[in-house]
């Protein structure tokens, strides 16, 4: 989870994640790659494993493409890293009694620390500096269908 936390990848997905969050329309997964200046093909894994997790909605079609599943204030960092599977797996190996008892545990109590604090951080905090900033304005109208 560390490694990702300074990735390139995860600083792309979260801001692809602030323009969804400020438009009010469905945005293209191509329209997302350019906004960001990288390939669709490096974004659109991430933007399904999004979706497979709930935290994004897909649409096809012509008025298609991504969008918050949910509430920017309910999208935690952890929910974002985890959607996007990056949950370290456990290795096996000697387990002695040193490790069992003080390692193993300290290493489960820093994880539920970090894990607690990256629950903590959500998009919409990010989304209201990004628009005190003036780094973002709402993109899209929705439908009037006032007469």
């Amino acid at each position: 989870m560390l490694e990702l936390l300074e990735s390139r990848r995860l600083r792309l997905i979260l801001t692809a994640l602030l323009h969804l969050g400020a438009s009010r329309v469905p945005i293209p997964g191509k329209q997302l790659a350019e906004k960001l200046s990288c390939s669709r093909r490096y974004l659109e894994p991430d933007l399904q494993a999004l979706s497979q997790a709930g935290i994004l909605e897909s649409r096809r079609g012509a008025h298609g493409g991504y969008r918050l599943a949910r509430s920017a204030q309910r999208i935690s960092l952890l929910d974002v890293l985890h959607g996007l599977g990056s949950d370290t797996p456990a290795v096996d190996g000697g387990d002695s009694r040193l490790e069992s008892r003080i390692t193993a545990p300290a290493l489960d109590d820093a994880r539920r620390q970090l894990d607690t604090v990256l629950g903590q951080i959500t998009l919409a905090e990010w989304l209201a500096r990004a628009h005190a900033e003036g780094l973002l304005t709402a993109t899209g109208s929705p439908a009037d269908f006032c007469i």
